[in-house]
């Protein structure tokens, strides 16, 4: 997933950083170039790292490097300087991942993001959400074969997929510039693309630009794309990264900034923002208004039940906390594929499971950053009121409050509070 684009800032074109911020830039992209999926993006001059790209060391000098650079930062109690080491650290864990070395998905969780996985879900709580949503889906069969059915009554034909999307790019982000402001020449595109482990994803391409693909081997429903378009542009990674780059990049110097290693702390941060930001966009009586009114008609679907669905979504969501744990014990070896699936098809009510697995498979640990980076997210907003949680939402981007400082229930297990 290595994106590359020429710097647009004129911090990036008339400066070069200091020695240990380049290391730092060029070992990020290295590690990139031996493993295409550590990381998200780099959007620096390409003479940085040119020669990198043609001669990329060996994971072992990778890592060996990171280690030695990790060493010679001090920090002083310094944001930006533990920023940098704990940014190190993971590359070195994803450099050992690279190499062959097996962790645990505790493990994992510390090494990559700092993490601490959370102690067990509340089976009744799970199972009180299971019941609603089985007196609220009509059908036969099995509760996931029946949510199955009821969730298809509202998924977006392919042909209509790029009307509804745009225009539910557009409302978030109306309703985002009301609140943040980004540089007027900021863009994203949107490409159409198959056979991806992901349902979508956002490549910051630099210069205020984002290219967002979207996987239609996976069917959208209308609420799955006003979440995805929330997500992927505004106020999540597109609108993220932006104010990143024009803020702390252009304006503050941070050029450690133009890279993302996928397994990292800083990803922890960007994902978590992004799955949290629909909530932030929309109310939920906004919600319901603008997919009724807005994006029904354009996907060619009643909307006559438009209020039925979205509090079944909104139900169906909580049984991340089952999928998380059955993700859990799938990787870390304690249920097989077959088992896996049979359980996510009960609990998390997911029929066909295995586009998942395959996702668990290859990206394993970063799956908590949807779920208990979410969760992080969410605590942290919990308290202020709009438009002062848009203020907060904007300070956590550009690192002013750590998601760690506001959110230490989250931070420290989910359920364990």
């Amino acid at each position: 997933m290595l994106t590359v684009a020429v710097c647009g800032s004129s911090a990036c074109r008339t400066s070069r950083p200091d020695d240990q911020v380049l290391r730092y830039l060029r070992l990020a992209v290295a590690l990139g170039e031996r493993d295409p999926d550590a990381i998200d993006y780099y959007y620096g001059p390409e003479t940085w790292v040119s020669d990198i790209r043609a001669h990329p060391p060996t994971l072992a000098a990778i890592k060996q490097a990171a280690l030695d650079l990790s060493r010679e930062v001090k920090t002083n109690g310094q944001p930006r300087q533990d920023f940098m080491i704990n940014q190190l650290n993971a590359i070195v864990a994803r450099a050992d991942v690279a190499q062959g070395v097996r962790l645990g998905l505790g493990d994992e969780a510390r090494a990559f993001f700092d993490l601490d996985l959370p102690a067990r879900t509340n089976a009744q709580e799970l199972n009180a959400v299971r019941r609603e949503i089985d007196h609220l889906v009509p059908g036969r069969g099995s509760l996931a074969k029946r949510y199955a059915d009821f969730d298809k009554r509202f998924t977006i034909p392919p042909e209509r997929l790029g009307m509804v999307m745009d225009r539910a790019i557009q409302g978030c982000r109306e309703r985002t510039l009301q609140h943040l402001k980004l540089p007027p020449s900021e863009s994203l595109k949107v490409e159409y693309v198959a056979d991806r482990p992901w349902n979508a994803y956002s490549s910051y391409q630099g210069a205020f630009h984002s290219l967002i693909r979207v996987n239609v081997d996976f069917p959208l429903t209308v609420d799955r794309a006003l979440l995805l378009a929330c997500h992927e542009g505004y106020p999540g990674h597109h609108a993220y990264n932006t104010l990143v780059d024009a803020e702390l990049v252009q304006r503050q110097h941070r050029l450690e900034l133009m890279v993302q290693p996928t397994f990292s702390p800083q990803s922890l941060t960007s994902e978590a923002m992004a799955t949290y930001a629909p909530e932030v966009a929309f109310a939920e009586d906004d919600r319901l208004r603008f997919e009724r009114e807005a994006l029904f008609p354009l996907a060619g679907i009643p909307g006559d039940d438009a209020g039925l669905y979205l509090h079944v979504a909104r139900l169906a969501e909580q049984l991340e906390d089952a999928q998380e744990e059955v993700a859990t014990d799938y990787l870390d070896g304690r249920l097989e594929w077959a088992r896996a699936g049979s359980a996510l098809e009960d609990q998390a009510l997911m029929l066909h499971a295995e586009a998942t697995l395959k996702y668990l498979n290859e990206y394993r640990s970063y799956m908590l950053t949807y779920t208990l980076g979410k969760d992080m997210v969410k605590e942290c907003l919990a308290k202020p009121a709009p438009p002062d949680r848009w203020t907060l939402f904007e300070r956590l981007i550009l690192g002013r409050v750590s998601i760690r400082e506001c959110a230490p229930k989250a931070a420290l297990g989910r359920h364990s509070r």
